[in-house]
């Protein structure tokens, strides 16, 4: 799923022929309802897994479009100085404290040192 100008550059790098694009929007963000829909403009399908970004997730949430949050712990620590932005879970919109949005612990599993935590959004 990408931009019309980004699509032309990934046709352009060649994709295998298990691959397919989809173009939403007209440039620039993409609004999470525009993914969906062109999704299913291209193929019917009851679920559909994105991985993004923290603008695009962020997209997902405000727009009440994300049922489950896969979110993995790792046990390394980055930090921030200010030098070079580094942006958090969700980034370009804020939801707390006006608007906090709050999921459900579905699963928490481990694999050696890393923690894989499945939340749950949808109704239910």
């Amino acid at each position: 799923m990408t931009t019309p100008k980004g699509a032309e550059a990934v046709r352009k790098r060649g994709l295998p022929p298990s691959c397919a694009v989809a173009v939403a929007g007209e440039g620039g963000a993409i609004a999470a309802r525009e993914v969906v829909d062109a999704i299913g403009h291209h193929q019917r399908s009851d679920i559909i897994l994105v991985e993004g970004g923290p603008r695009l997730l962020g997209a997902f949430v405000e727009e009440r479009l994300l049922d489950e949050l896969f979110l993995t712990v790792a046990p390394q620590v980055a930090g921030r100085d200010g030098s070079v932005e580094r942006p958090g879970l969700v980034a370009g919109r804020l939801f707390a404290p006006e608007r906090p949005v709050w999921g459900r612990l579905l699963s928490v599993k481990r694999g050696d040192s890393h923690l894989f935590l499945r939340y749950g959004f949808g109704e239910g």
